[in-house]
């Protein structure tokens, strides 16, 4: 992962929880608001910290949350977050935001962190790889690439476990629509009853589509086997490291680097 591009500094704000939508059984949409005026300075598929008390103990935790809108020059004072309640604790956080709201209390964060960001150049083409709420990065990402040049090369594949973890197929699917060089897949790990898509794992849906991938840039949002397994699986058909951006990268590096 090249990374040259200037990121701005890490700031403190209060923001307010304005919107909290349910996406499916366990996904929230969240909207959060600085006061007007504010500027929420971060690059596209940056994260930011959450302060919360979530165990009600008096000592407040910063969560980490991939930011999943795009800095919108008209609304600066505007950040969204998608959480997905997976257990006690997240359902805890989910808690935590719903009482922020309904007492109009501000809550604490701090943006923007991480190197994975929409960088690269943009008349090239991308793959976007994400499993589960990885998506998040990816809709962030998609925002920023497709305002900038609405001709770009995009291809997205998004896996999940089941076929109602699929969250904003609506808002992809128009996407493609509307935009020509946009190619949009899902795709479960196994075949299940009802499901008339794709299956299988990620790395073997994409070799599926393509034979040449070694002038494609590729962000990664998933687990760290995800992401080096798709990595080294994809090597053998051009996909290089170098032209790879994931958190993972920075959370947990690889101890021996893939050759080219």
């Amino acid at each position: 992962m090249k990374n040259e591009a200037k990121t701005p500094p890490v700031a403190h704000h209060d923001v307010f929880v304005t919107k909290l939508e349910s996406l499916n059984k366990h996904t929230f949409q969240i909207e959060l608001l600085a006061p007007e005026g504010s500027v929420l300075d971060y690059k596209s598929g940056q994260y930011l910290k959450l302060k919360l008390d979530v165990n009600h103990d008096g000592k407040p935790l910063w969560l980490s949350y991939t930011i999943s809108s795009r800095l919108d020059a008209d609304k600066a004072n505007k950040v969204c977050l998608i959480i997905q309640v997976t257990s006690d604790f997240s359902g805890k956080v989910v808690d935590c935001l719903f009482a922020a709201k309904a007492n109009n209390q501000p809550v604490a964060i701090m943006l923007a962190m991480g190197n994975a960001f929409l960088q690269t150049n943009i008349d090239q083409p991308h793959l976007f790889v994400a499993a589960g709420s990885g998506i998040s990065k990816i809709k962030c990402i998609t925002e920023e690439l497709l305002h900038r040049n609405p001709e770009a090369n995009i291809n997205i594949y998004w896996s999940n476990r089941h076929s109602d973890d699929f969250f904003l197929l609506e808002q992809f699917h128009d996407w493609a629509t509307a935009h020509k060089n946009l190619n949009f897949n899902t795709i479960l790990e196994s075949a299940q009853s009802g499901w008339t898509g794709r299956t299988g794992f990620l790395y073997e849906v994409i070799q599926q589509d393509y034979s040449d991938l070694k002038d494609t840039h590729a962000y990664l949002c998933g687990s760290t086997q995800m992401v080096y397994g798709t990595i080294d699986q994809l090597n053998s058909i051009g996909l290089q490291e170098l032209n790879c951006y994931s958190d993972v990268f920075e959370f947990s590096p690889r101890t021996e680097k893939l050759e080219a």
